[in-house]
């Protein structure tokens, strides 16, 4: 590196879904193959099987969402995040900026989302607008938000015109724009950059095998998905098939421990698959939940697919995202409070029965992200650089 490559300052921050550090790491990974220097401040539980390499990882004290509903904040173990805690993050965090000095920090859904942690992104902003030469500020959020009150609405617009520069949408407007789901982002609109939809390569296409694939992301939520297929493949539906069970890494062990109970010769309880998406592309069916990723996986190896969208504590983004799908014939829903082994079974027979292939939609995410903050952080540094010099 070189004092004028850019440095970018990424700020990942997961509660309960690991899917936002997924999206993100893929978009940091491209960031730093394409030669900007990328520190990631990282404050959520480890997750091993997620990578930021080459990239380097700053950790904060680990914090996750208390309940499903967001209630509040408690650490890795579960015990009170005090805040005498909360302090000792915000002030390692300041001391991590000061250290780097970056060109452009970008906060991954803040302040679309994450309000826990206002208690050290507000002292963040305030560092920033404080220097000599502020860094660019960037929100990066994913296409389909969740439902807001007015006056959360009203905050996040306040904090984008006032202490932002851009923000990276990662969808299609072609599919859905932002502000079907928020409304007014068009009195953002002149900040809005799309980037299309993150997500791996897509596989090389596969001969669907007698397999049938469960998963439910890192498995803080979902358990009743895994319990419903145990079931369905208790009474004999799909008998051929191997059926694959993943739990993620975060579900409690107790749970994992019944499940694995059930393993047998065409039952396999495993907490993460060797190769997912290798796994997803062999796969005559899926069974998942309907987060950002997994949507983006599934369309990738058009693969038939059911999904259980995730609406605890009236959570919409899993259902919209879903919904979108279903009106197209790409997938088939089962909502939460109907699941069962009977309804999950007539959602199969008819999601094998649908028409499955990927609809025409920018999926090259990732890339475009990283051709993007690496040309604004340049751009940034040219224009600083210039008012220096008067």
């Amino acid at each position: 590196m070189t004092p004028t490559t850019p440095r970018v300052l990424f700020y990942v921050q997961y509660l309960l879904g690991i899917g936002h550090v997924r999206r993100s790491a893929l978009v940091i990974q491209a960031l730093a193959n394409a030669g900007i220097q990328v520190d990631v401040i990282f404050g959520g539980i480890p997750v091993p099987h997620i990578s930021f390499a080459p990239a380097t990882l700053h950790y904060l004290d680990p914090v996750k969402s208390a309940d499903n509903g967001f209630s509040g904040l408690v650490k890795a173990d579960g015990s009170e995040f005090s805040s005498a805690d909360k302090l000792h993050r915000s002030q390692k965090l300041l001391e991590i900026c000061d250290q780097l000095q970056p060109d452009v920090i970008v906060t991954e859904t803040y302040p679309f989302g994450r309000r826990q942690m206002r208690f050290e992104l507000t002292p963040l902003l305030e560092w920033a607008a404080k220097q000599p030469v502020s860094p660019l500020m960037v929100s990066s959020i994913r296409d389909i938000l969740q439902a807001r009150s007015p006056k959360r609405e009203d905050e996040c617009i306040e904090l984008i015109q006032q202490q932002y520069d851009k923000v990276l949408v990662h969808g299609d407007p072609a599919f859905t724009p932002l502000e079907k789901s928020f409304a007014k982002a068009v009195q953002i609109h002149s900040q809005l950059t799309y980037s299309g939809y993150v997500c791996p390569a897509k596989p090389p296409a596969k001969v669907r095998e007698n397999l049938i694939v469960v998963s439910i992301g890192g498995g803080a939520v979902g358990k009743e998905i895994l319990q419903a297929a145990q079931q369905l493949h208790a009474s004999g539906f799909e008998a051929d098939c191997q059926w694959l069970l993943i739990t993620g890494p975060n579900m409690a062990p107790e749970d994992k421990k019944s499940l694995a109970k059930h393993n047998c010769d065409n039952l396999q309880v495993v907490e993460l698959a060797d190769d997912f998406i290798d796994s997803l592309s062999r796969a005559r069916v899926s069974v998942s939940m309907a987060g950002y990723n997994t949507v983006m996986d599934l369309l990738q190896t058009e693969t038939p697919a059911v999904v259980i969208p995730f609406e605890a504590e009236s959570e919409t983004e899993q259902l919209a995202r879903s919904q979108l799908l279903e009106a197209k014939g790409l997938l088939s829903i089962v909502r939460e409070n109907a699941l069962t082994a009977d309804t999950l079974k007539a959602a199969i027979i008819q999601a094998r029965q649908q028409q499955h292939q990927r609809p025409a939609i920018n999926m090259l995410g990732a890339q475009h992200s990283a051709e993007l903050l690496k040309l604004w952080a340049e751009q940034h540094m040219q224009t600083c650089k210039k008012e220096t010099s008067l």
